[in-house]
């Protein structure tokens, strides 16, 4: 029995437009390096022209710098209560949560395990958290002792203290936006 053959596809029909052909990446700016070269200078080595763009143009250089005052701004402020920015904004979220356990934590407030783990282990030692076993004896609940919640709402002014001076060098609300679609967008990607 003769075998048959599929039908040819149709052709197909010429467009008056071309197809779409990717568009290469933008050329970087090379400021520095032409300016080396208006200047003289030979032998500009291919990096030059980052060079004058990181601090202003660098998203992480740019965040790491408004972390670096914003902790400072808080640092100072939670001093007379014995905390660090760092340790209160954990301890808010373990009160927000309570019992919670470790991984939702380091979930919840994107820390990484190492990170949290050490943290944890200065607000036990400072007796502000307690750790209990869950039903599952290898998950640990947390909770704010009743030190740490007392050294909480101590903390409580000078952080609203902490937040108007961040307020003065950066608007809150556009933070506050600005974290809200982060954590969005991290949370759709996963």
């Amino acid at each position: 029995m003769p075998t048959r053959r599929a039908p040819a596809p149709p052709k197909a029909r010429p467009s008056a437009t071309p197809p779409a052909r990717p568009r290469p990446a933008p050329a970087a700016r090379d400021e520095g390096g032409a300016l080396a070269r208006r200047l003289g200078l030979a032998d500009v080595p291919p990096w030059a022209g980052y060079v004058h763009r990181g601090h202003r143009e660098c998203a992480f250089a740019q965040l790491k710098l408004m972390g670096r005052i914003a902790n400072t701004i808080y640092d100072r402020a939670l001093e007379p209560v014995g905390l660090r920015a760092s340790q209160l904004a954990l301890m808010w979220a373990i009160v927000a949560m309570e019992p919670v356990d470790m991984s939702s934590l380091g979930a919840t407030t994107f820390t990484d395990q190492t990170t949290l783990s050490r943290t944890v282990r200065t607000l036990k030692r400072l007796r502000l958290v307690s750790v209990r076993p869950g039903a599952d004896r290898r998950v640990k609940l947390l909770s704010l002792s009743p030190a740490g919640k007392a050294r909480f709402a101590a903390a409580m002014p000078y952080w609203e203290s902490a937040q108007r001076e961040a307020g003065k060098l950066m608007p809150l609300d556009v933070v506050s936006a600005l974290g809200r679609q982060v954590r969005r967008a991290v949370a759709q990607a996963s």
